[in-house]
């Protein structure tokens, strides 16, 4: 409730040419909404694009006076679907994985768990990207935007079963990806 009540003082201050309300209100939304686009969408020019755009949406919706109620819900679908139409744009338009560029470390843990932990993240991220484009999308979706199934389905237009189906394969494909990457490692060690 605090946070919705900052949320509308911020678009308030954004209507009337705060520039700096938007950027305090949009900030906090860039990190995951990236993410979600960049394993969308395996470019991240591509994920780039997806977030301006969403943002760029997000400061039109909020100068013509529209109310968001719930502005980070909001805002994950108006990605997914910014993420959903380039990716009908280009497709099969594809790039190389680029996971040394990403920021997945927390300079607060130790050198060793640090780089156990990019690791993992590594293999997670490079089985997520073998994934079909369209089990990509459900899962970013269901995990990182934290939807409900109805909420994907009514997204991207298909049936909940359809929804259910998707990850479910995506599931047992990632667990074997993750197995073969994991059997992979112990034979170079």
């Amino acid at each position: 409730m605090e946070r919705e009540t900052a949320e509308f003082a911020l678009m308030d201050d954004i209507r009337r040419g705060d520039k700096e309300a938007f950027r305090a209100l949009a900030n906090p939304l860039i990190p995951k909404a990236y993410r979600t686009a960049y394993m969308m969408l395996q470019s991240r020019p591509l994920a780039e694009e997806a977030v301006q755009n969403a943002l760029i949406e997000l400061y039109t919706s909020i100068m013509k006076g529209k109310e968001i109620a719930c502005l980070q819900s909001w805002f994950n679908r108006l990605l997914a679907h910014r993420a959903i139409d380039i990716t009908r744009k280009e497709q099969g338009f594809k790039h190389a994985v680029d996971i040394d560029s990403m920021d997945i470390e927390d300079a607060a843990t130790a050198p060793l768990e640090s780089l156990l932990r990019k690791e993992q993240s590594e293999w997670l991220l490079e089985s997520v990207m073998a994934l079909e484009q369209h089990q990509r999308i459900v899962l970013a979706l269901f995990y990182f935007h934290e939807l409900k199934i109805e909420e994907i389905a009514a997204l991207l237009a298909i049936k909940e079963g359809t929804v259910k189906s998707r990850l479910h394969h995506a599931r047992i494909k990632l667990k074997s990806l993750l197995h073969q990457s994991q059997g992979a490692k112990e034979l170079i060690v």
